[in-house]
């Protein structure tokens, strides 16, 4: 409950106690005026009340000595300073009014009026109200009109003093004034305490400091920070304290944040400088001390888990590498895709980087801050596709977790939904995929609540769709929903001007990644590479680039160490060379593999590697050659 408290002349603590009664608040009425009214004021601002209500001078009095409780000032209405005024005209024409700076535009109307003229005093504190009166006694005047303190002194030179008189109604606005500031006063201090306890308890080291660069607080953090207590440094320039800070610009010209990397004790750290600004006008600035290789760190934390729990889109256009005409077109069409929301189809071979595209596409989108959620659809059976797309209740099925479980749908909301290998899809979730895309709602498994979504979709897939639709293995009424936008990468046998520029990058990223020197190719071995096909596209590049700079034993590589390196997959060459007779496709595969698990001793990991494809599909190769490990 609110505390107000109400200091009065003797003349209106009744009317003021009355109006009280009208609240519920705790309202006390003391008696007092002036230097009187400021000693009670001191003593209620040490009990912690709310509000404290006065009249005329005594309002002065508090805001100069600075007393830290709002004051609200009863008004004097005009009528109130009229009808007193009349009343002392009775008793004589010879009349003298003692007045506040608030009260003499009511008065000068008066004289307006009625055409008289009075003896004016202005008075700002008890010792001039005494003064005041002597004077208008000296020039003889009879009644005194003025504030309760004139009747202190009044009667010393036997005058009359006609006290200006305060309503009901005007004690009772006060209060409702009051209890508005107590309010905002205490809402503001609540605020205040609540950001003081956030900063004070801050992990960073903050400083506030004023328009001239002196330090007006700063927090425990800090203080280790500089080493110096706050005490020992309050209202000293920060830069007496920093030497390497730089606090002009941000003082001086537009006041925009400024962040840099500093060196404080032969420790690097972030500092933002943050101007505080009140009407355009800046009033000081809080610079923002972080510990850069904590920051580090922590963001180096956070991005693991992200991209464990595969929420995270790494790769931007940038990232696609080529210089050929034809990447160039498909990076451009990209671009333009991420401008818009519908629907894309990516098709390609494997390896040829449709997810790199489909996460740059959607770190350009306006969906960049959302979740990028992937699935390879051939890596799961039916059942738990379906599971993992749309989420299952508890108890939906045996084995199911007992809190049930969130789908990709809905950890992809207002993000992107990857759908790799869509053409694996079996025809029954190719259906809900279909209501999902014109209804944009879900529904869990074992769930009877439809949950809307925002998601975009994107999907992949390495074969002809179309073709699939002809053999009843896809629905073309999905087929036609998802491929509202087309982007088509073709594989690396097409882009043949690119092969010698990934071979560069790789080795490159290569080398430095392991700490060696970087290779270089001699022209006969970059030919002999340039001839290849690769069939696993970019992902065998890679991989195979990897593989030649662990093995490298000197910097110039030529024709018979790249053929030494290269020879698992020298059968897959399609040319016919005189050392190399001529093969089909899947004889060429099927060597392959088996060249790559003998060389692995069967570990499927190790072999999908080599040969540049993913684990699924190396087992769905091994499964159609009837390969067993």
């Amino acid at each position: 409950m609110l505390k107000i408290a109400i200091i009065a002349p003797k003349d209106i603590v009744n009317i003021a106690k009355e109006a009280s009664k009208e609240f519920e608040e705790q309202i006390i009425v003391f008696e007092g005026s002036m230097e009187k009214g400021l000693k009670i004021s001191r003593k209620l601002e040490k009990e912690s009340f709310d509000a404290i209500i006065v009249r005329g001078g005594t309002q002065l009095l508090l805001l100069e000595a600075k007393i830290n409780v709002p004051t609200v000032k009863i008004p004097i209405k005009s009528i109130d300073i009229f009808n007193t005024i009349k009343l002392a005209e009775d008793y004589n024409e010879k009349i003298g009014i003692l007045a506040f700076e608030n009260m003499l535009s009511s008065i000068e109307n008066y004289e307006k009026i009625s055409g008289k003229k009075f003896e004016k005093h202005v008075v700002n504190t008890e010792n001039e109200v005494e003064m005041r009166v002597r004077q208008l006694y000296k020039l003889g005047v009879k009644v005194i009109v003025g504030g309760g303190i004139i009747k202190k002194y009044s009667e010393k030179y036997n005058m009359v003093p006609i006290v200006i008189q305060t309503g009901k109604e005007s004690i009772k606005t006060a209060i409702k004034e009051s209890k508005r500031i107590a309010i905002a006063t205490i809402n503001q201090k609540e605020k205040a305490e609540r950001y003081k306890a956030i900063v004070e308890h801050s992990k960073n080291s903050i400083v506030s400091i004023d328009e001239e660069g002196a330090i007006i607080f700063l927090n425990s953090p800090a203080e280790r920070l500089l080493k110096k207590k706050s005490k020992d440094i309050l209202n000293k320039k920060i830069d007496k304290i920093i030497p390497n800070i730089n606090i002009n610009q941000i003082l001086n010209d537009n006041g925009e944040e400024i962040e840099s990397i500093e060196n404080i004790d032969d420790k690097k750290y972030i500092i933002s400088k943050v101007p505080i600004k009140v009407k355009k006008e800046i009033l000081g600035a809080v610079i923002i001390f972080q510990d850069a290789m904590k920051i580090e760190e922590m963001e180096g934390m956070l991005r693991r888990e992200v991209v464990q729990n595969g929420h995270i889109a790494r790769y931007n256009f940038e990232d696609i590498l080529g210089e050929g005409k034809n990447i160039k077109e498909i990076i451009r069409i990209g671009k333009e895709y991420a401008k818009v929301e519908s629907t894309i189809l990516i098709e390609g071979e494997t390896g040829t980087g449709k997810e790199i595209m489909a996460q740059s596409i959607h770190n350009l989108s306006n969906r960049k801050n959302g979740p990028f959620v992937a699935l390879n659809c051939a890596a799961l059976p039916e059942s738990l596709l379906e599971s993992e797309l749309f989420g299952y209740e508890p108890g939906a099925f045996t084995g199911a977790n007992k809190n049930g479980k969130k789908g990709l749908f809905e950890l992809a909301h207002r993000g992107t939904l990857f759908l790799d290998e869509i053409s694996e899809m079996e025809q029954l979730l190719q259906g809900r995929l279909l209501r999902v895309l014109q209804e944009r709602q879900i529904m869990r498994i074992g769930g009877k609540k439809v949950i809307p979504i925002d998601v975009r979709i994107i999907a992949a897939t390495n074969k002809n769709l179309y073709k699939l639709i002809k053999e009843n293995k896809f629905r073309e009424d999905l087929y036609y929903r998802v491929n509202i936008l087309e982007l088509y990468i073709p594989p690396i046998r097409d882009r043949k001007e690119d092969i010698h520029y990934f071979l560069k990058n790789f080795i490159g990223a290569f080398s430095q990644k392991f700490n060696k020197d970087k290779i270089i190719l001699t022209n006969d071995s970059i030919e002999y590479l340039c001839d290849y096909d690769w069939p696993g596209n970019v992902r065998e590049i890679k991989n195979f680039t990897e593989r030649l700079v662990v093995m490298s034993k000197k910097p110039i590589m030529n024709l018979e160490d790249i053929k030494y390196i290269f020879k698992p997959l020298e059968n897959n060459k399609r040319k016919n060379n005189n050392d190399t007779k001529i093969i089909n496709i899947n004889e060429s595969e099927n060597i392959a593999i088996n060249n790559a698990l003998e060389s692995t001793n069967g570990n499927i990991t190790k072999a999908s590697k080599i040969l540049g494809i993913s684990r699924t599909t190396l087992w769905r190769k091994m499964k159609k050659y009837n390969i067993i490990v």
